[in-house]
């Protein structure tokens, strides 16, 4: 029986240790216990994964909030594999090289879960979108509390986007995917190759890669390069000074700090190059509050 808490800080449930507190809280780990905090009364309802892509206001979030911990991989054929959406990236990438499967190597530095990862279709170093290898979604849809499987070929798939981030009703529970036979010793070079390259590059108390790419070029180059902006701070938020692209939480910055520094950025190419950089990362929350 999954437990619901009241009154919980978000800020630790996040990689950038940023946002108020959720009117409830739970932390299923289980399938069961995921549907029983689905099915339950309190609304709205809130799906955190690892909170590695997300920026939560400061005024916290209504409702329930759902921490999606299920992890579970079961393979059914050579080449297809049943996956929770609560299954983080690195568990799902290094059980796949074990059983000599490849093609999510690419994606070996995100630190979310298979749940966010469908819900943004991440892009990895290779450019692909997760969409790629997807077979099939199970979702749980909260207007009619029924389950639903929705074959990938189905849906609208873009660049970081999916046709879940407009329909906030329909919640992800797992996913078939089908990968390639490869060589795990292949695999593994690749794996640690991507991840000591992007590593030194990565900063902590950070959402990841906070601007899309604009086509044909680098938001992280634009910000370093064009506009000089690493380093600037408003409060404890600060552009990193190992990418640009990322905003980091020095020790006690607050959402609204953060997004201070978006719009500067927004702002800085806007007036300075006429190109309006479009967020990555996802909103959470009442950002129109005044922050105490």
């Amino acid at each position: 029986m999954v437990e619901f808490l009241k009154n919980v800080s978000l800020a630790p449930h996040t990689t950038l240790k940023i946002g108020g507190p959720a009117e409830y809280f739970c932390q299923p780990t289980t399938s069961n216990d995921l549907l029983e905090a689905l099915q339950s009364p309190f609304k709205p309802k809130t799906i955190l994964g690892n909170g590695s892509n997300v920026l939560i206001s400061d005024h916290g979030l209504p409702g329930l909030v759902i921490k999606n911990s299920v992890f579970d991989i079961s393979f059914l054929s050579s080449n297809r594999l049943l996956v929770s959406s609560g299954t983080s990236l690195p568990l799902l990438i290094s059980q796949s090289m074990e059983k000599g499967l490849s093609g999510l190597e690419e994606f070996a530095y995100i630190p979310g879960t298979l749940g966010g990862a469908i819900y943004c279709n991440i892009h990895g170093v290779n450019k692909n979108n997760f969409d790629k290898f997807l077979v099939s979604i199970e979702v749980f849809d909260l207007s009619t509390l029924k389950i639903q499987n929705l074959p990938s070929k189905d849906l609208s798939w873009g660049y970081d986007q999916s046709e879940f981030q407009s329909k906030p009703g329909l919640v992800i529970l797992s996913a078939i995917l089908q990968l390639s036979l490869g060589n795990r010793s292949q695999s593994q070079n690749l794996v640690k190759k991507i991840t000591d390259e992007k590593s030194p590059k990565q900063s902590i108390n950070s959402a990841g890669s906070v601007f899309k790419n604009p086509p044909g070029d680098s938001a992280g180059r634009i910000i370093d390069q064009e506009l000089k902006l690493k380093g600037f701070r408003i409060g404890d938020a600060q552009i990193s000074k190992k990418h640009a692209n990322f905003i980091v939480n020095l020790d006690h910055a607050t959402a609204a700090d953060y997004l201070s520094v978006i719009r500067h950025i927004q702002s800085e190419t806007l007036s300075k190059l006429n190109l309006d950089l479009v967020p990555e990362i996802q909103f959470l929350g009442d950002f129109s509050l005044p922050t105490k």
